[in-house]
């Protein structure tokens, strides 16, 4: 609360529907496939956005600001930021109608945006053999995924206001994440924040109950220490800038008409907070996923699974150095390193999957895994063949996702000390 008040000033009141942004902005993993389908989706978006039936105006508030410190409120010892466009009735935490045997296995993904999260989660969700609801906020029968850019503090334009970026720790509310966060352990249900991406407010919270695994994505799921009280396992999307370049022009320049130029310009515009409020997590994970240009140049890549000895990741190794045949090759090895002053193990994949060989090659791979933890001594190759079409499965991003698919499946069963059924 100690920040200089920002001059207050309405925010803009666009007629945006509610349902239209639920409908528009779907995780990628839960997306219909079927381009006029998701064509139809944004039809009937720009449709029910042009009738203006119901109106989505966010609060017109930015903190700190006079306006939002006179409608401060809290709930016990948690601050409710009225940016957060708390209701009326709303508390932080409340009791859930839902009871569970045992608590809820939480699982914190850091990660930048457009990095791949989406096929990751639906490789976790495979290996749970689950699936999980559209909304807002992603809710199965086991498996719930929590955005947690909800915990921003102010919506778009209210970070223009103060000058800072969502990155910054400023612009989130870690004290109400630690709080709601710990809550679902404890078996409570929360009102969730939302912050609408398609636009740009702060909607009402919604009510979310606890379940079996809970996934915590986001840019700082590992940033405050009380939050990560709450994690029983930390994963951390690492991406060197030139991977970053690489697979930012592929999607900016082609999607939203951006120069090379704009896209450099946005990532080095992000740099300096990157580096001071995301990639320190890379500390507190015990599992990194990160992606090198390939020895071979990009657009090939050399993808690393950093395993933090003693952490909470059930390892895996190489029995063998291996070498794929291709058009492109491969290579895989395994290697002790140090990160970030915590001693690793670290398994490579350098090059590609020859994907007219697939199921042989990535058994070859999977033979030669030990620790993997797999249900049958196929499962990964079949895993893999399911999602064959998907971003990564011919590198290692592929392979070491439905690994770690795996080790989260691995890390509910022993601390539940219940078996997911495949």
């Amino acid at each position: 609360m100690g920040r200089k008040a920002v001059k207050p000033s309405l925010l803009p009141l666009a007629a945006l529907l509610a349902f239209a942004a639920a409908l528009w902005h779907l995780p990628a993993f839960l997306a219909p496939s079927s381009p006029s389908l998701t064509g139809r989706t944004r039809q009937l978006s720009r449709v029910a956005l042009e009738s203006g039936a119901v109106e989505s105006k966010g609060t017109g508030l930015v903190w700190p600001s006079p306006e939002a410190e006179a409608k401060l409120r809290k709930d016990g010892d948690v601050i409710l930021y009225p940016t957060h466009n708390w209701q009326p009735d709303q508390t932080a935490v409340t009791a859930s109608n839902k009871k569970l045997d045992k608590a809820p296995v939480i699982i914190g993904v850091a990660a930048d945006s457009g990095c791949g999260k989406s096929t990751f989660l639906r490789r976790i969700l495979g290996a749970l053999g689950t699936e999980v609801k559209p909304g807002h906020t992603a809710v199965g029968d086991m498996m719930t995924v929590i955005c947690l850019d909800d915990y921003h503090i102010n919506d778009r334009a209210g970070r223009k206001a103060t000058g800072f970026t969502a990155l910054d720790v400023k612009e989130n509310d870690f004290q109400l994440m630690a709080a709601q966060i710990g809550a679902l352990k404890a078996g409570k249900a929360i009102n969730k924040p939302i912050y609408n991406h398609d636009t740009g407010f702060k909607d009402p919270p919604e009510f979310l109950e606890p379940n079996k695994v809970i996934v915590a994505e986001g840019l700082h799921p590992m940033m405050d220490a009380n939050v990560r009280k709450s994690l029983d396992l930390g994963i951390y999307i690492d991406i060197v800038d030139e991977v970053k370049f690489d697979w930012k022009v592929k999607r900016d320049v082609t999607e939203r008409g951006w120069t090379e130029a704009q896209v450099r310009a946005d990532i080095e515009k992000r740099k300096p907070d990157f580096a001071a409020y995301v990639d320190p997590q890379k500390a507190n994970a015990d599992v990194i996923l990160r992606y090198e240009p390939s020895d071979k140049g990009l657009p090939y890549l050399k993808v690393k699974l950093i395993q933090k000895k003693g952490g909470a990741f059930p390892p895996i190794a190489l029995s063998k150095p291996l070498s794929l045949a291709g058009p492109v090759g491969a290579t895989l090895k395994t290697y002790d390193d140090t990160w970030f002053g915590n001693a690793v193990s670290v398994v490579e994949m350098d090059g590609e999957i020859d994907m007219n060989n697939m199921e042989s090659q990535v058994t070859e791979i999977e033979k030669a895994l030990t620790g993997l933890g797999g249900k049958t001594d196929s499962e990964l190759t079949t895993a893999m063949a399911k999602l064959k079409s998907s971003p990564g499965t011919q590198n290692g991003s592929g392979l070491f996702q439905t690994v770690i698919a795996f080790k989260v499946r691995q890390v509910y069963e022993k601390l539940t000390n219940l078996k997911v059924d495949r």
